[in-house]
């Protein structure tokens, strides 16, 4: 791209000194009345300025649609001309800048906008197989939007696709609104070449990417991993905080009406969704999910997620010991967000505390919750049981994963998770609540165990399965290192492939 920026600067100096010269000679050289003489100068400058720009700026070679190009390009001239003309006005006449800064500032502004109209309509020629990846979360970002993004990355080139990542984190530093329209440039600017632009969320990057895609007539596929609206609700109520009973399932939360900036988020990843091409969902309940948004069936495709199995060369007392840690070791991970249960947990550890007494929950993550989770905790009094670890590198947590005796995720909302599938394949067995895709992954007492969202003394007695039963925990190990087989890097690149 900045080559290409580079080459249209040559082309519209090459050309204007063309246009200088020609004036020139046939001025001061040749005698020709200086009006015919500029009339000249200016056609022969404008064809080659044509020309440049179509067969080296922006590369294109085609002849079947040159007459057509050749009006938009003199309309954009004439266009620009009059913007010059008002632009000079305002600012000189009316706002009193200098008129040298005044027409530095318009003929930027003008070269920018003709620059932009070039590419995407008088010169537009996508690159076949080039996907934009419009994603919130790029490395060394963590999350899943980062993963997923940098695994296409790597992936699709291999099988003759090109891929460039547009990261809303370059300009997320913005205030609201302005990092938006920022990046809505970004996506217009580097989508040019790209035959598709692939959104990996419906609201922050999803909307200005859906605009830029029907802007530039580009093919928009959505990828939606989560009820975004929801997500935001729970997170920022602080009713639903307090209690349980309060919890809103994104089941109910789709059938009623809430605040008005609730709202506004649902009504955004609703339109963007209803105005994609096609829509990508990681699970059968997602796509139940993103089907009562009013999105036809036949638009959505489940593209289970895929990851890349940690394979270890230590054994599990090796990496205890290098961890430091010992006892009955419990594992959580997830943003400490309400819905996510990690308050409960917490006291049935407690309680588990009286008859296991080198028991211990380690909790990795960070999130709004984090600093009532660490009261909670001090209050209790069991501040050597039950630790924070806060964010971990994907390599730590899987280490952490390895050597824990039970991985738990008390949640009352998954989509699907991509953590449950790296906690089985490195082989730690799973309890889980069945809400959400939960039920896609796992088959209760085969692949892992199965609790009620919240259930104390579910957790508990699931607990008590494991550490007392050494075939069950071996069974349910073996039945789910089996079950990740199926969500391999390569079936989920093929099916993508096979989409784009």
């Amino acid at each position: 791209m900045h080559s290409k920026i580079a080459r249209y600067i040559i082309s519209g100096s090459i050309a204007a000194l063309i246009s200088l010269g020609i004036l020139y000679m046939l001025t001061d050289v040749f005698g020709v009345w200086y009006l015919f003489s500029s009339t000249a100068a200016f056609v022969c400058a404008f064809f080659v300025s044509f020309l440049l720009q179509k067969l080296w700026t922006f590369k294109n070679a085609h002849t079947h649609d040159i007459s057509r190009q050749l009006l938009l390009y003199f309309l954009t001239a004439l266009v620009g001309l009059s913007a010059n003309a008002i632009f000079m006005y305002v600012l000189v006449s009316i706002m009193e800048v200098w008129y040298m800064l005044a027409q530095v500032f318009s003929s930027g502004s003008i070269a920018l906008a003709t620059f932009f109209i070039y590419g995407n309509v008088v010169f537009n020629h996508a690159q076949k197989g080039r996907v934009l990846i419009a994603t919130g979360l790029y490395p060394p970002d963590i999350g899943g939007p980062a993963t997923y993004s940098r695994l296409l990355e790597t992936e699709l080139p291999k099988h003759g696709m090109s891929v460039f990542v547009v990261s809303f984190s370059g300009v997320r530093s913005l205030p609201k609104i302005i990092r938006h329209a920022a990046y809505f440039l970004k996506v217009c600017f580097y989508g040019t070449e790209a035959e598709i632009i692939y959104a990996l969320d419906p609201v922050s990057v999803g909307l200005p990417s859906m605009v830029a895609a029907k802007l530039l007539k580009k093919r928009f596929i959505l990828r939606v991993a989560g009820d975004y609206a929801w997500e935001q609700f729970q997170a920022q109520s602080a009713k639903r905080k307090a209690q349980n009973k309060n919890f809103v399932t994104p089941e109910e939360f789709q059938e009623n009406r809430y605040d008005i900036v609730t709202e506004l988020r649902r009504k955004v990843q609703r339109f963007v969704a209803q105005h994609a091409d096609t829509i990508v969902v990681p699970s059968e309940y997602l796509k139940g999910i993103v089907k009562q948004w009013g999105v036809l069936n036949e638009k959505m495709k489940v593209i289970y997620n895929a990851f890349e199995p940690i394979i270890f060369n230590e054994t599990k007392e090796h990496i205890r010991k290098k961890l430091g840690i010992s006892g009955v070791i419990l594992l959580s991970a997830g943003r400490l967000v309400p819905w996510k249960g990690f308050s409960v947990l917490i006291d049935v550890v407690a309680e588990l505390k009286k008859e296991i007494p080198d028991i211990k929950l380690y909790i990795a993550g960070d999130g709004p919750e984090e600093k009532d989770l660490r009261f909670k905790i001090k209050d209790l009094r069991i501040e050597n049981t039950v630790i924070l670890l806060g964010r971990l590198a994907h390599g730590k947590l899987a280490e952490y994963i390895r050597a824990a005796d039970i991985f738990v995720l008390n949640t009352g909302y998954e989509g699907f998770s991509h953590l449950l599938l790296e906690v089985m394949a490195i082989g730690t067995p799973v309890i889980t609540t069945n809400v959400g895709g939960n039920h896609e992954l796992i088959e209760n007492q085969k692949s892992g165990l199965f609790v009620a969202y919240n259930d104390k003394t579910g957790i508990k007695n699931a607990m008590r399965s494991y550490l007392e039963n050494a075939s069950l925990r071996e069974a349910v190990i073996e039945n789910g290192k089996k079950k990740t087989e199926t969500f391999s890097r390569e079936r989920a690149t093929e099916s993508l492939i096979k989409l784009f």
